[in-house]
Formats: C-alpha cells, structure tokens, sequence
C-alpha cells in the first residue's frame, strides 16, 4: 500500500472545507473509477457512471471562487484528491482534475460572464483548449469565432468551453485571446483514439462563426501578469495570482495519482508473483532498490509540488525569480515521475505487458500527460539563461512584475 509522506504544515487559511472532508469525498470517486477502468478505455471517453460520481461527490466547488459557492481549496488538496481517483484510473484523474480546475481557468473572465455561467449550472462542465488556432474577427461588440480545436478532454460532457484564439490588429501586432462559449455555440466529433488516456474523450472542438461578446473574453498576456478581468472580482490569492504560476498545474495534477498508482500495482504484483528460477522476485536486491528509487521519486516530487503551492498561495508580491522557479520545478515534477515509473515498469518484464496488470496502463497514462504541449516550454532553458545573467528570450513570458 502506498504511504504518502507527511504534509507539511501550511499558512493558507482560505479554504472552506477540511482537507479530511475533501478526501473522504474523493474516495466515493475511486470505487467506480476503479471498476470502469476497461470500460472507459474501450469507450474512449467517461462512462456516465464516472461523471455521475464525481457530480454527486460534491468536489465540483472544490477550487471554485467563494463568491459563487466554492471552497477556494488549495492545489495540493486537489492533488489529494485526484490523486484518490487516478490511482484507479488515468483517464477519470484527468477528467476529474479538470472538471475541477477548468473553474479555475473561468474565474479570469469578466464577473458578468461568470455570473452568468453559475446561475444556469450550479456546477459547469467547462472544457478547454487553449492552443489559439480559431479564426478571430473583431466584430461591434466583441468577436466572431470559429475553427477546429484539439483535446477536447471530457468534451461531451460539457456545457461551456473555453477556446484559444489570435487577433492580429491591422498594425501587424497580435494579441491571443481566451473565449468564452455558451451552450450550443460548439460541438464535439468524436475522434480520440490515443495510446494513453484513452478514456478521456479528448476529442475535436468544432465551432461554426459564432458571436462572442467582450466581456466573454481576455486577454491572455494580461492573465499571464496576474491582470485578467476576472483578477479584481474575488478575494482569494489564488484568482488574483499571475497566471503564470498556475496554468500548468491542472496538466501536472493526475500525474502524481498516476504514478501513485503505478507503484501500488507494481508492489502487488511483484508480492504476488510465483518464484522463478532465479528465486522470488520480491527477494531480489535490485527489485528492492528500484522499489525503494521509485518511492523516494515519487515523494521528492510530492514535496516540490508542496513548495511551488506554497510560492502560489503566499499572499505577497511574486517576483520573475518565482515564476522562473515555478516552471522550472514543475517540469522537475514531471522527470521525477515519469523517471519513477519507468524504472519499475522496465523491472517488470513481461508480466508488466499484461492487460490485466494495472501498471501498463499507468505507464501509458503517464508518458501520455507527458507528451503534453505545456512541457515544450523552455522552463529549464529560461532558468539556465536567468543564471548565466543573459536577456530573456523572445517568447519568455515571464515579465509581469
């Protein structure tokens, strides 16, 4: 059974709800991720079962505003609880994680379009998509929109979307834009057919020209300096922070369940096994010690989360040395995972190849979120250049204080 270490207290003082409370909710989840594990991988997206379960768990206010009903929770309780539920099952941790999160991502919009959302579903399903491949055309009164969009996650479950775009201004300058559509404005086809995360349903956004009002978008340059619209409507340190601290969060969030996951599946099977001709496998030096490696990565990533949550939720004036720091370790995060679960599932032979074996589909799981577009960021490459005391690069995007 996997043990997590001890949490280390924390000063923030904003959350509504016990971290206790926020497990104990996220353990009603696990049971039915756990039994549709197959199912949603054969479905290629959530069994309503799935997204039943984690409406009725009540952890749909989790990272949610107070003002609109939520408990303001902080990234490493929803680490906490994800981490409940992909231990089980990828595909339903990442569904999850954004279901929570994408409210998060919703906060930056102008009060009037959030309000808006809320009052005609107390708990939205927001997907998203940030890549700004839409066609965008200033029109009176806000923008026309329209164009495909990628990864879709749990896309057909959800009333809203949030979608990326560009305007480029007829003095060449371009700005990218977030997009706020209602129900009705999109729709989903079905294409998702991956490797890993097969259950998520991460399909193709379509959007035929459709009006978006201003007050349903943002600029993201203006978010990414802690500036969005939405930056002045709530009290909580999380929606008024720089958007460059926390953007990344929701992808890296399932990780840590994932990998958590894979490391119980690896134990059991390997207890499990029959001896062979070189003895039982559980009795061998080198199996103990990648154990023991994996265990000590899987926690050392733990507590780096634990110290870039803490930078988040500090409450004072963040600086360019956090931001830099911030993505450089949660690209950290990612290597110690994916370094922990490769080692085990390189140990486990062809056992580790079987169907029926959790850890396979881990493994894909995981090297699926980290194929993810948020690690080609050169996080590692601006923090080198930042010690070197060379200039920014041109896409840095880290120069908001």
């Amino acid at each position: 059974m996997f043990v997590p270490g001890p949490r280390f207290a924390s000063p923030y003082a904003g959350m509504s709800i016990s971290h206790a409370e926020a497990i104990e909710r996220a353990k009603t989840i696990a049971p039915v991720a756990k039994r549709n594990a197959v199912a949603a991988e054969e479905l290629r997206r959530m069994p309503e079962e799935n997204i039943q379960a984690i409406l009725d768990s009540g952890l749909m206010p989790l990272m949610r505003p107070k003002k609109f009903g939520g408990y303001q929770a902080d990234w490493m309780t929803s680490i906490d609880c994800v981490s409940e539920v992909a231990r089980f099952c990828g595909s339903t941790g990442w569904c999850m994680t954004f279901l929570l999160l994408h409210q998060v991502f919703l906060s930056l919009f102008p009060e009037e379009a959030q309000r808006l959302v809320y009052e005609t579903h107390p708990d939205p399903q927001i997907l998203t998509s940030f890549n700004p491949v839409g066609n965008v055309k200033v029109v009176p009164g806000g923008y026309e929109v329209s164009g495909r969009w990628r990864f879709g996650s749990v896309g057909d479950y959800c009333q809203w979307a949030i979608l990326g775009g560009t305007h480029k201004a007829e003095d060449g300058t371009s700005f990218r834009f977030n997009f706020l559509l209602k129900p009705g404005q999109f729709r989903i086809e079905r294409v998702w057919n991956s490797v890993g995360l097969k259950g998520t349903g991460s399909n193709d956004i379509l959007v035929d020209p459709t009006f978006v009002p201003t007050n349903f978008t943002y600029r993201l340059d203006h978010a990414m300096m802690g500036k969005a619209p939405g930056a002045s409507a709530h009290e909580g340190v999380l929606y008024r922070t720089p958007f460059v601290f926390s953007m990344g969060f929701p992808v890296m969030t399932p990780m840590h369940g994932i990998a958590r996951g894979a490391y119980e599946s690896f134990i059991d099977f390997t207890t499990a096994k029959a001896a062979g001709p070189r003895g039982k496998s559980s009795e061998m030096d080198r199996v103990q010690i990648a154990i023991g490696e994996s265990k000590a990565d899987i926690d050392l990533a733990y507590l780096v989360s634990e110290k870039m949550c803490a930078t988040t939720f500090q409450d004072k004036k963040l600086t360019r040395e956090d931001a830099v720091r911030q993505r450089r370790d949660m690209v950290l995060v990612k290597d110690l995972l994916l370094r922990a679960v490769d080692r085990l599932f390189a140990m486990s032979g062809a056992h580790g190849l079987d169907v029926e074996i959790a850890l396979q589909r881990h493994w894909r799981d995981l090297h699926a979120i980290g194929n993810h577009s948020q690690w080609t960021a050169p996080a590692m490459q601006i923090a080198g250049r930042d010690a070197l005391g060379l200039p920014p690069l041109p896409t840095d995007v880290y120069q908001f204080s």
